[in-house]
This record gives structure tokens, C-alpha cells and sequence, in this order.
């Protein structure tokens, strides 16, 4: 069975499969959760002259049914959905935007003065992006966070997390320009599930 002892474990294993010969100074890499953090800081301190920050989003939710998850809008505005549950459900698209404006509105400025004081995200356009999380369930957060960074003008976009469902591993590595996956796993639990001791919190 896959586990790893803690977050150190899972951060080397991950370190270890990165390409560091295809970093220089104008990579940036990016935590896309609170998760992701720890990873992100860790990564760029063992390569020495990389910048990191935090790229927020916030899941998008039914309003029939709070526990489905039926996409993802991130800081840039930039929104993903689930189109087979929006079908499901006949929700419309207008109120689907409205609710992304809401959420950037009522919770992703909040984080972004939160953890950024206010400031803008790094510039990244025409460098290399390095998306980091320690784990993927539905993969709408990596897919917003994927869309922004193009939107933005990314010259190369990376995704390095230790664990990842086999099919989502797929989909990525489609939309992406490199991947580093310690783990593709088929019948994918929870990311919790794989760690026998986790931490909680790192600040960037």
C-alpha cells in the first residue's frame, strides 16, 4: 500500500523525480493550496534562487447540494467546471458566474491579503510555473490554477505533487508541459489517507 511516514518523506520522494536541470532563475513555482505550501517554500529553498507564492482559488458549489462540487474560480477569475453536473443539475451559466464573482468577492481577496498583504500575484508571464499540492481528489483546483497560469502567459507549465489519481494523471499530463508524480493511483482515496503523521499548516 502506498503511504508515506510524513510530509519530509513525500517532499523528497518528490524532489528526487523533479528535472531540476529545466529550472533557472526565471521559474517561479507556485502552491496552489494551503497543503501545497510546505512543498512549494521546501522546493524552491533546496534549489536556491527560485521565487514562491501562493496561487488561490476557491471551490464552486450547487446550491441544491452543498457537498457537490461542480467547479473552481481562481484570483485570476479564471473559472472551471464540471459541465456533466452543471447539465445534471440545470444550473445556468449566468448564475454560475455570478456565484464565481461572489466567491472571488467574498473569499479569495480575503486570502490574498491574508497571505499577500494585498499584493498582486508574481508576474509570470514568459517564465516557467511550477504548480505544487500534495494531492489531488477532484483536480478542479490543479485545472483553474493550469488556466490561469496560460491565461497569464506562462512560458512552461510544470505540476510536482506527490500524489495523484491515475485517471486525473492523465488529464494533466494533457494540458501540461512536464509532470512529477510520485504516485498515480488507480483507486484513489483521500489524500489524508496516504500520510500515517501530517502537519497541518506551513505559512509561505
Amino acid at each position: 500500500m502506498v503511504k508515506f511516514k510524513n510530509r519530509e518523506e513525500a517532499l523528497q520522494k518528490l524532489y528526487e523525480i523533479i528535472d531540476i536541470e529545466k529550472i533557472d532563475e526565471d521559474t517561479i513555482v507556485l502552491a496552489i493550496s494551503e497543503n501545497g505550501v510546505y512543498y512549494a517554500k521546501e522546493i524552491a529553498k533546496k534549489v536556491g534562487f527560485i521565487e514562491a507564492d501562493f496561487l488561490f482559488s476557491e471551490l464552486i458549489v450547487s446550491p441544491v447540494n452543498k457537498d457537490c462540487v461542480l467547479g473552481a474560480v481562481s484570483e485570476t477569475k479564471d473559472v472551471v467546471l464540471i459541465d456533466e453536473l452543471v447539465n445534471a443539475f440545470e444550473i445556468s451559466p449566468d448564475f454560475l458566474y455570478s456565484e464565481a464573482d461572489r466567491i472571488y468577492n467574498e473569499k479569495i481577496i480575503q486570502y490574498i491579503y491574508e497571505y499577500r498583504y494585498g499584493d498582486t500575484l508574481v508576474d509570470v508571464e514568459g517564465r516557467k510555473v511550477i504548480l505544487v499540492d500534495e494531492g489531488a481528489n477532484s483536480g478542479l483546483t490543479l485545472e483553474v490554477c493550469i488556466k490561469s497560469c496560460i491565461n497569464l502567459g506562462a512560458k512552461e507549465i510544470s505540476v510536482a505533487i506527490p500524489l495523484m489519481p491515475e485517471s486525473l494523471a492523465k488529464e494533466i499530463k494533457k494540458i501540461s508541459d512536464y509532470c512529477y508524480f510520485v504516485y498515480e493511483i488507480a483507486n484513489y482515496v483521500d489524500t489524508n489517507f496516504y500520510f500515517e503523521d501530517r502537519k497541518d499548516k506551513y505559512e509561505l
